[in-house]
């Protein structure tokens, strides 16, 4: 029961004599007893409609224990809940107190999300002596999964998680935490840069707390860090060394007669003995003897036990850090990450290893052997981090330790990357593009919103031919004033897909073929398939439209119906909205020949025909799955972090298709769908 208790109503005390009571608006509860470790909770009731209450595996409220990442408390996006905040101060006091915002007696940060009751709902209580005012309202979450603070302007906070209903989104998260660092990780050591044999003997690595907790988790993560320590102690580097000793002779086997011709200790002879004819006289008493033996002090342990050092001294700041800006989620991890390196550091086989006195950077063992070339890696990986401008970045990973959980826009960058990835696959990278740049203040990301942020590409076709391919993030798509001769812009409004991929044949420098893609984190498989199932055209009532119904009895039907009439319309359009956006992307942007949504799901995109397609063209002939055409009009592509690498491989499929068949000298022929026949 202690990592993970269905809540329907619980009681926090919040010190200084405030409490809250928060209960969901959802379900039934049922009285229990608090026999888990949850510090400050006074009493809690248990859901007992978790069926009818849970929306994605996903419950309006529970205790959850999660890891050190989440909250243990937590809440659920666009839910509603009822709120009793016990304040020791009397009535006439807490409306005096009310009257600087709404959004009293929690921070401002809760102003959109919470609706305080009237002053003449609240009750003034007395107790031991004590007024008490029991301020009520209603606290309504909306679509932002993150950490809300319920603590009031006396006593301490408490902090929330709040979910998105999301069947994976505890998992997903953390997923797209490790990726998105994995892939930033990689963008750093592939770059051909100066910046990558520079080593910074000031270890000043902490420049930014944020960026460097983000860089953290990554390398802190099982596969990555402890992996290569456990790989160490399975293997670790050692060197045979030899040592010369003076051993008595009744204790020498076999002497060695190199050394003894080398030389032997003056003192440990007599006079005489059985060896005086040999030692002119003399026999000495000890004679000198190799000892080899194995050490595991050498440089390669010397710098993975300095870098581990290292490691854990970053961890304990971090969690100074987090503690002093109340970042409790954060605080924990850090924590853990230096007692789990704590704990590394008391293996036995770092006992007999020195301080370091000089990186070997050209180590083979360091450069090749298992375990050690990790550790080198995560060590250019956390110096180098420093020369990385990227501000939204930054701004994301201070994200991740606030308020919010930015998980759209998380997924929106791995999208990105795993885009940039995938091209990478196809074509060779070539230089022109401003998605990474060198500046006075090192490397720069221009990866923003509303920016062109371009990396650019060089497909050549089995034939021969040369195609330009450039990968755009937020590109604005905007109506020209003047007459074009390229097909890049809008004829009529302005668009700005997540991604666009522009392909340009060398044969044909004024055609341009677009592919466009948006990052849908919170389309469910069961709303994507939603998004192509046929709809009967029906009226409200259930039954089929009359075509020719009488127009007054229409109109005195209309009273009845129009309420829910609204109500079904607005759910169909939401619920189609993305494949719409698609549609509009695919006509209103000039070129385009795809617009696709990419989604968390599970499965495998790519699907033409039946059962269940996702993927469409825009031609008579390919209804029913039965076109030759090989570039789809729209459709969804399943892409999750840590899913099947057939996903990313169906939409590599897809752009290699198009980029094949703009190969060909033939031009695109709209109506056809097509690039022409191929000889």
């Amino acid at each position: 029961m202690t990592d993970f208790v269905p809540l329907h109503r619980a009681k926090f005390d919040l010190g200084s004599g405030a409490s809250i009571d928060i209960e969901a608006a959802l379900g039934r509860g049922r009285a229990t007893v608090v026999d888990w470790v949850a510090p400050d909770m006074l009493s809690a009731e248990i859901e007992i409609d978790t069926a009818t209450v849970a929306s994605g595996a996903m419950l309006p409220m529970c205790w959850r224990e999660a890891g050190h990442l989440f909250e243990r408390f937590q809440l659920r996006e666009d839910t509603d809940y009822f709120v009793d905040v016990s304040l020791p101060i009397s009535a006439d006091e807490a409306v005096e107190r009310a009257k600087v915002g709404p959004h009293w007696p929690f921070g401002d940060r809760l102003a959109k999300v919470f609706k305080r009751d009237p002053s003449r709902r609240w009750k003034e209580v007395a107790a031991n002596g004590r007024k008490t005012t029991i301020i009520t309202g209603q606290l309504r979450l909306r679509s932002q999964a993150g950490v809300i603070d319920l603590g009031v302007e006396i006593g301490r906070p408490l902090p929330a998680e709040v979910a998105c209903r999301k069947l994976k989104y505890f998992k997903e998260f953390k997923e797209l935490l490790h990726s998105l660092a994995e892939k930033v990780a990689e963008l750093l050591l592939s770059l051909d840069s100066p910046v990558s044999l520079s080593f910074d003997p000031s270890g000043n690595l902490a420049k930014n707390d944020a960026a460097l907790h983000f860089l953290m988790r990554h390398i802190m993560s099982s596969s990555k860090l402890p992996l290569a320590i456990d790989e160490i102690a399975a293997q670790p580097h050692s060197k045979l060394l030899e040592r010369r000793e003076f051993v008595r002779m009744d204790e020498i086997e076999e002497a060695d007669a190199e050394l003894i011709s080398d030389g032997f200790e003056p003192s440990e002879i007599i006079a005489g003995g059985p060896l005086s004819r040999i030692f002119c006289g003399y026999t000495p008493t000890a004679l000198p003897q190799r000892h080899s033996f194995e050490t595991l002090d050498t440089p390669e342990n010397r710098y993975a036990k300095a870098f581990l050092e290292h490691c854990a001294l970053l961890s304990r700041q971090l969690e100074a850090r987090m503690s002093a800006r109340g970042r409790r989620a954060s605080q924990r991890e850090a924590k853990a990450w230096a007692l789990a390196l704590d704990e590394a550091l008391q293996h036995s086989m770092w006992s007999g290893v020195g301080p370091l006195g000089h990186i070997p950077a050209n180590s083979q063992a360091l450069l090749r052997k298992r375990g050690y070339k990790e550790i080198l890696r995560f060590d250019m990986l956390l110096r180098m981090s420093l020369s990385l401008a990227w501000r939204q970045g930054a701004e994301l990973a201070d994200g991740l330790i606030g308020d919010i959980r930015p998980v759209n826009q998380i997924y929106e960058y791995w999208c990105f990357f795993t885009l940039r990835e995938a091209l990478i696959g196809l074509c060779s990278e070539v230089d022109g593009g401003n998605f990474i740049s060198l500046s006075k203040d090192g490397l720069r990301i221009e990866l923003a919103k509303g920016r062109r942020s371009e990396c650019r590409f060089q497909f050549v076709s089995p034939s021969g031919n040369r195609i330009a391919v450039s990968l755009f993030y937020n590109r604005r798509f905007t109506r020209s004033k003047h007459p074009k001769s390229d097909w890049s812009g809008s004829y009529t409004a302005s668009f700005d897909p997540d991604f666009s991929i522009v392909i340009s044949p060398a044969s044909h420098p004024s055609a341009k073929h677009w592919l466009h893609f948006d990052a849908k984190y919170r389309l469910e498989r069961k709303q994507a398939e939603a998004l192509f199932e046929a709809e009967e055209d029906v009226d409200t009532t259930g039954e089929l439209a009359a075509p020719e119904a009488d127009a007054d009895a229409d109109a005195d039907a209309d009273a009845d119906v129009d309420a829910d009439a609204y109500e079904i319309e607005l759910a169909r359009v939401h619920k189609q909205g993305d494949l719409y956006k698609m549609h509009t992307y695919r006509d209103g942007i000039l070129g385009t020949r795809g617009a696709y949504v990419l989604f968390p799901g599970d499965a495998i995109g790519g699907r033409t025909r039946d059962p269940s397609p996702n993927l469409f063209v825009r031609h008579p002939s390919a209804l029913g799955g039965g076109s030759e055409h090989r570039v789809p009009s729209v459709g969804t592509f399943d892409l999750a972090p840590g899913g099947s690498t057939s996903q990313i491989g169906a939409i590599t499929e897809l752009i290699h298709a198009a980029l094949t068949m703009a190969a060909h000298d033939a031009p695109y022929l709209e109506e056809q769908a097509n690039f022409g026949p191929i000889a």
